[in-house]
């Protein structure tokens, strides 16, 4: 089973003919007016990022005067480096955190899109811990995962007076400690975890959102080097509009959007991967997402996730927030193709 990347907060030189070979062509321009482009995801392939294929197989990017190749992700295959250095076009990042993270580090990097509006992380507990409201974590045993989600976790145990009450320690791969009782309470993204205990049957008590506790870091950036924009703002033009185009798509046409995404990887299972596509949707339409369109990045939020970055440690100086974004293109995206009919 495939599973979602938690990235740490922290190939675009394929052959013209390599790319159409996978890209389909169900656009109107002509094959050797295509410009080859290159995205590379956070993990592999699976529903997280069934926009992307659906657009490929729809031939929105061919429509836009791009053949595009998508390129997995992994342990240690990095969106943001991968960008960062030129060896693909765009890439769907981490985040708010990520993205700065890299600018901090020289990256010449670009946030043109954010899909999730809502941060995807959440903290459960099970019946037998005993946890009704949050300042019940006191004395407990909590797991996150140290690749990003801790500074959260720190805050809200901080923000409630009990970060020095707690036993915070590193999350498994895998949910059996909690299930088992070997931790109190446990992390999640709702389009996995919590999805994989659903599966087991078992139903967490409580479920603490960061959001709520007004600590909402906007995940899943769209990004681009900052080259690209400069020599070739008509590429990313193009991307950026046919990429949301098909996460609007794949949002209002699921069952299509999975036989894309089977025909891709056919050892997906499709029950999961339904599961997982309903559970992105409430992510993607959080907030602005739902009335100006997905993937759209907003400025204050930004601003909010460097402050708490920097109060956490998390940054070690502050990054210039209008290089590290780029409104322009997204701003140019027909709503059309951008919100999701409610």
């Amino acid at each position: 089973m495939y599973r979602t990347a938690r990235r740490s907060l922290f190939a675009s030189g394929f052959a013209l003919t390599t790319a159409l070979m996978f890209s389909g062509l169900a656009g109107n321009a002509d094959a050797a007016d295509l410009t080859p482009a290159s995205l590379r995801l956070k993990w592999l392939p699976q529903a997280q990022f069934a926009g992307y294929y659906v657009a490929k197989a729809k031939g929105f990017y061919s429509d836009e005067g791009i053949a595009l190749t998508i390129n997995p992700g992994g342990p240690n295959i990095i969106a943001e480096n991968m960008v960062g250095s030129n060896t693909d076009t765009f890439g769907h990042g981490g985040g708010m955190a990520s993205l700065l993270q890299a600018r901090e580090k020289g990256l010449p990097i670009v946030g043109i899109g954010m899909l999730f509006q809502e941060t995807p992380y959440r903290l459960v507990a099970l019946e037998k811990a005993g946890i009704k409201k949050f300042t019940d974590l006191k004395g407990k045993t909590v797991s996150t995962w140290f690749t990003g989600p801790q500074f959260m976790v720190q805050a809200m145990l901080k923000a409630n007076g009990i970060d020095r009450d707690v036993n915070l320690e590193a999350q498994a791969n895998s949910m059996v400690p909690f299930i088992d009782g070997k931790v109190d309470v446990a992390t999640v993204t709702v389009y996995n975890e919590l999805l994989i205990l659903k599966r087991r049957n078992v139903t967490p008590a409580v479920m603490f959102n960061p959001a709520d506790m007004g600590i909402n870091l906007a995940n899943e950036a769209i990004i681009v080097n900052e080259s690209t924009i400069k020599d070739n703002p008509k590429l990313v033009q193009g991307f950026l509009r046919a990429s949301l185009k098909g996460w609007v798509y794949a949002m209002t046409h699921k069952d299509e959007a999975l036989d894309i995404l089977l025909k891709e990887v056919p050892t997906l299972n499709r029950t999961e991967q339904m599961e997982t596509l309903e559970a992105l949707q409430p992510l993607l339409t959080y907030g602005a997402g739902g009335s100006k369109g997905i993937g759209y990045i907003d400025r204050d939020n930004l601003a909010f996730a460097q402050k708490f970055l920097l109060d956490n440690g998390a940054l070690k100086k502050a990054v210039d927030l209008d290089s590290s974004i780029n409104t322009t293109f997204w701003d140019k995206v027909p709503a059309s193709d951008k919100v999701i009919p409610r």
